[in-house]
């Protein structure tokens, strides 16, 4: 008959008893010991600007339409233009075509 493990480490029952208990005591509560998180902010949401398409591009209109996207801020994307590839949730891209008509909102 092959010794246990617990009996070969010299651990009595009633520490083996012991430490059981801690690790269901100690277990469950590691799902409670998740820090808090602060709740997320809205994200530009380019659906709700979607109006402003078809409509001259003017700066006032690219506010309007940043505040009802909940943009933090607004970009205009012209035909032909140098723009950074960096992606921000937080920012609405208006698009327009090479007259100044918007042709598209979007987040990025």
């Amino acid at each position: 008959m092959r010794p246990r493990i617990h009996r070969a480490m010299g651990l009595s029952r009633r520490t083996q008893a012991l430490l059981a208990s801690g690790l269901l005591i100690i277990g469950p509560a590691r799902g409670f010991a998740q820090p808090a998180t602060a709740p997320a902010r809205p994200r530009c949401a380019a659906g709700e600007a979607r109006p402003v398409v078809g409509q001259p591009y003017s700066p006032e209109l690219a506010e309007q339409a940043r505040r009802a996207a909940g943009a933090r801020e607004v970009r205009k994307i012209e035909p032909g233009g140098a723009y950074t590839t960096d992606l921000d949730s937080d920012r609405l891209n208006v698009e327009v075509d090479r007259v100044g008509i918007v042709t598209g909102v979007r987040c990025g």
